[in-house]
């Protein structure tokens, strides 16, 4: 409680401060109010590369392992936060690499800011969130999908989910949402909402000790205004993180890679049931009366990005890639998992 009181958040902390602090927030004896004033002031500030993966590993130290993940497993997830209520096009994303043979072991969690989050889709869809890890490991084994449902694995994070949504303002747990990854997966494709985090996030990425390649990308659209994902819109921001790593940035541009300007607002959706039916046309193919070509185009773009990262190639190659993923989008996919029973939105 002392350490709350006498260093200021809104200055950078030294690691084992940022460690200490973290262990303090998730104590059940925290006063609640306490927390909120420092996630406050943590708010205030851009997060520096160290301070981020203190955190997380503080976190990680208490959270339920998932230890069954095989070599070129991958996640696809962003921090949200980009208030732009897109499709869910990481999530689609992982769907679509895992019928395109890629491990994804995908973590996340309800939507807090956002229309629907990847646990509500993937509910919707007929997944069974409570399913256990020893039937996950075989879900990745047979069918290369599991999703790691965030409060299963990190349970001491609950009491602090109600702090948040009283702060109303995005908090550093926005950002180390998609470090927590209980399965340690050894690739990861991470957006960004704010351009001034892709280098922090890049860098706590690269002292991950399990991460063997990370993609961290930023993309803005037709109005400038940043995204957690890869934009089909204007340019998108790559910042690779490899073996330890952070190199120089890379920038993509749509038109370079044969994609045109969709239609204004062409990939929003205003409700879950919106985004239900957009990721039912998405698994249709191109002939069904919900399949959206722009959707399409920013999902298979996401795609593309993931199929690199796990064939360890260079960028160069993306636009081809992208018409590799473009084109089973337009045939359809199955989803990877047996729907247990789909959940009226």
């Amino acid at each position: 409680m002392t350490l709350l009181t006498t260093h200021n958040p809104s200055r950078p902390l030294p690691e084992a401060t940022a460690s200490e602090l973290m262990h303090i927030f998730i104590d059940q004896d925290t006063d609640a109010l306490l927390v909120g004033a420092c996630l406050a002031l943590l708010a205030q500030r851009v997060p520096e590369a160290h301070e981020l993966a203190a955190f997380a590993d503080a976190l990680s130290e208490v959270a339920v392992p998932f230890p069954a993940v095989p070599e070129g497993a991958l996640d696809t997830c962003g921090t949200g936060g980009d208030g732009s209520s897109t499709a869910n096009l990481s999530t689609l994303a992982a769907l679509l690499l895992a019928h395109l043979g890629v491990p994804i072991v995908k973590h996340g969690n309800r939507a807090a800011t956002g229309v629907c989050g990847s646990a509500d889709l993937l509910e919707a869809l007929g997944y069974d969130l409570a399913r256990s890890s020893a039937d996950l490991a075989v879900d990745l084994r047979t069918r290369n999908f599991a999703f790691l449902f965030a409060p299963a694995y990190h349970p001491l994070l609950g009491r602090l989910r109600e702090i948040r949504k009283r702060l109303g303002i995005p908090t550093i747990f926005n950002l180390l949402g998609p470090l927590l990854n209980p399965g340690n997966p050894p690739l990861q494709l991470l957006g960004v909402a704010r351009e001034d985090l892709v280098a922090p996030m890049a860098g706590a990425l690269a002292r991950r000790p399990t991460l063997q390649r990370a993609l961290v990308i930023h993309g803005k659209d037709a109005e400038g205004k940043g995204l957690d994902e890869a934009s089909i819109e204007g340019p998108t921001t790559v910042v690779a993180a490899v073996d330890g790593r952070v190199a120089a940035p890379q920038v993509l541009v749509p038109r370079e890679l044969g994609l045109q300007p969709p239609v204004r607002h062409a990939l929003r959706v205003a409700n879950r049931a919106e985004a239900l039916a957009v990721a039912r046309g998405l698994f249709a193919g191109a002939a069904h009366a919900d399949f959206r070509p722009a959707v399409a185009d920013a999902v298979a773009l996401q795609a593309a990005l993931g199929l690199h990262l796990h064939r360890g190639t260079a960028l160069e190659g993306l636009a081809e890639t992208l018409r590799e993923t473009r084109a089973q989008l337009d045939l359809g996919f199955p989803l990877p998992f047996a729907p247990g029973g789909e959940v009226r939105l």
